[in-house]
């Protein structure tokens, strides 16, 4: 019997056991159900209240942060775009044999000073990014009002369109350039006093777009069986843009010759450079022609002129060229004035005024028009 109570105890202890390891399970099962509710209740919070904020943080600052650099990068295109143009005008102006004189060629390197030393802006430092939310939002802002500024830098527009339209004119200039064109108008031979004479008349046009100075021209008389008689290089004075002079060239006198004159060449030597620089006008007015009656074996006519000088002139550069015409227009003779003709003083002072008078033997023809042009030689 005692044995029956044993089995007994023993299997209401074995009960006993079952069921509280029964309990002891529920209870760790309730536990660990608890445990991660409040993992997953964590996790949620964390990502609501971090997580996400922080993400949609980070996104917004690498949007700013990509806005920042291209607004960098356009910036250095334009401090570039500033580099490249002041090169390509310093290529044009600084090449070899330019048909360009150092007076017209300062403007453009004026320019380019002006662009050399203009000030370029500075790209700044990205923001730096710290921890935290706060930290990015504020690296965000940072970088938003960065990105603004430096969208307002580089305004290069007023010097950059001077360089480049300088550039664009100094290059139309060189590759535009061309020599001045020239025509014979007109030829005579004739007898001045027993001797023999000649003159001829030449137009000689610039088709520039700016004055050309140093031109040099040279003529050549022949005789009837092709030999030279004469000979004379001379200089020209300054020829405007898309204009152009008249000369008249040619001698009288056994002294200038070695044989009767027939024919004349003409030609140009020098291909001269373009300028800016301003010769002295000489205004002509009151032009007239006077027929002094015969004597002496000829007929004798005086040609006067009253000139006014815009600036200083040295008389001895001066260079007039007197053209008569007909009725109908036709040139029937024409003549060069130098100034110890008429006794000038040496120097002429600005508005200065001076008068000219030129003598001419034997016309073939009584002229309808005469035109009488004063130029200025410089050195």
């Amino acid at each position: 019997m005692s044995n029956d109570i044993q089995n007994e105890t023993l299997d209401n202890n074995d009960n006993t056991n079952d069921k509280a390891i029964i309990v002891n399970k529920k209870k760790i099962i309730v536990v660990f159900s608890i445990i991660g509710v409040v993992v997953f209740a964590s996790l949620v919070l964390f990502m609501a209240l971090y997580l996400v904020p922080f993400l949609a943080a980070k996104a917004e600052y690498n949007t700013a942060i990509e806005q920042f650099n291209n607004e960098i990068a356009a910036l250095e295109a334009r401090n570039k775009e500033l580099d490249d143009s002041s090169d390509a005008l310093h290529q044009v102006i600084d090449a070899e044999d330019i048909p360009i004189d150092e007076l017209l060629l300062s403007d453009a390197q004026d320019v380019l000073n002006e662009a050399r030393k203009y000030p370029k802006d500075s790209a700044p430092e990205a923001p730096k990014l710290t921890s935290g939310i706060e930290g990015i939002k504020l690296a965000t802002s940072e970088a938003l009002a960065l990105s603004e500024s430096v969208s307002k830098m580089g305004d290069y527009h007023d010097i950059l369109t001077k360089v480049k339209s300088t550039e664009t004119e100094y290059s139309s200039m060189i590759n535009g350039f061309k020599t001045v064109e020239y025509e014979i108008l007109w030829f005579r031979t004739y007898t001045l006093l027993d001797n023999p004479a000649f003159k001829f008349l030449v137009k000689i046009s610039n088709p520039n777009d700016y004055t050309i100075k140093g031109i040099k021209s040279e003529w050549t008389a022949y005789d009837s069986a092709g030999a030279i008689v004469s000979y004379l290089s001379t200089s020209q004075p300054d020829i405007p843009a898309n204009g152009y002079i008249y000369y008249v060239g040619g001698a009288a006198g056994s002294a200038y010759f070695t044989g009767d004159p027939a024919t004349v060449d003409f030609n140009i030597t020098t291909e001269g450079t373009l300028t800016n620089r301003v010769t002295p006008k000489i205004k002509v007015s009151d032009v007239q022609f006077k027929n002094d009656g015969y004597s002496f074996g000829y007929h004798w006519y005086e040609v006067t002129a009253n000139c006014q000088t815009d600036s200083e002139v040295k008389s001895d550069q001066l260079n007039g060229q007197l053209i008569l015409k007909n009725a109908d227009g036709k040139i029937i003779h024409a003549d060069f004035w130098l100034a110890d003709e008429n006794n000038l003083p040496d120097t002429i002072k600005k508005d200065g005024k001076f008068k000219i008078s030129i003598t001419l033997l034997d016309l073939p023809d009584i002229p309808k028009d005469t035109e009488f042009y004063m130029t200025y030689i410089l050195d």
